[in-house]
């Protein structure tokens, strides 16, 4: 149990300064500009770390006070990850109104959802609230960044390698998180040292995956892409465009409607 105790340690160790690298190379490349909800998200996991360590360095390892500490954090922390894939979605798809309309509605409608499950499954148990809560938004973040990557490779929608890659890092850690978080439910106190430690394994994976990716990013210009008619689309781009373009005027036409209601 020392020996794991010393390793998890090592690793949240490890963790927090690929974080902190991350951090100062956004600011040194003024990434918060495009992607502040990222940068928030890493920030926030720092706190998180700062606010864990307090906890376990004032009392013992197996204390309900970090653990009380561990958790009431983590729904700070899915929330952020959560907007952060939001953040990403938003960049790809600002220019296509009427799909990004729908899109953020989703967003929300899954975010409520999730909540409102966790409180009914969870009763006056805050513990199983908040692990509800947080294997709802792992579960919505790997489903919509599934379905996401599906939608763009039918429509052949252009992505940034870098921005791929770190919605592959989310959805990724997501799905494991989502796996822990189903097998906890039944089995939290036997499992709960070797979950921690892959875990930390896994966000540590995901940490270099985005610092990689933010490395070779380049900064997103602030731009307005406007759609071209759509006679002038079937002269030189595939059908498979025709067909997005013809998505998002309908969806515009939609929301508009509902709005004038």
């Amino acid at each position: 149990m020392a020996g794991a105790i010393t390793l998890l340690k090592d690793l949240w160790i490890l963790s927090i300064a690929l974080q902190i690298a991350i951090l100062i190379a956004m600011t040194v490349k003024k990434q918060f500009r495009d992607l502040p909800a990222l940068y928030a998200y890493v920030v926030i996991n720092l706190l998180q770390a700062a606010i864990i360590y307090l906890a376990y360095f004032r009392t013992e390892y197996n204390s309900k006070s970090a653990f009380w500490a561990a958790w009431a954090s983590q729904i700070v922390v899915v929330v952020a990850r959560w907007i952060a894939v939001c953040e990403l979605f938003r960049i790809i798809l600002s220019h296509f109104r009427g799909i990004w309309g729908l899109a953020w509605r989703v967003f929300v409608a899954f975010g409520s959802i999730a909540l409102v499950v966790a409180f009914v499954l969870g009763g006056h148990d805050y513990n199983r609230i908040v692990s509800t809560f947080d294997l709802g938004i792992e579960f919505a973040i790997a489903t919509v960044l599934v379905t996401f990557f599906l939608f763009t490779r039918y429509y052949q929608v252009e992505i940034e390698f870098s921005l791929r890659s770190i919605g592959i890092a989310f959805c990724l850690y997501s799905c494991f998180r989502v796996f822990n978080d189903t097998f906890t439910q039944k089995f939290l106190r036997e499992y709960s040292s070797t979950w921690n430690l892959v875990d930390e394994v896994t966000y540590i994976a995901t940490v270099i995956l985005i610092g990689w990716a933010l490395y070779v990013l380049h900064s997103q210009p602030a731009r307005e892409v406007n759609l071209l008619p759509r006679k002038i689309y079937g002269q030189f781009i595939p059908q498979a465009n025709q067909r997005l373009g013809s998505l998002n005027d309908r969806l515009n036409q939609m929301l508009k409607s509902k709005a004038m209601r």
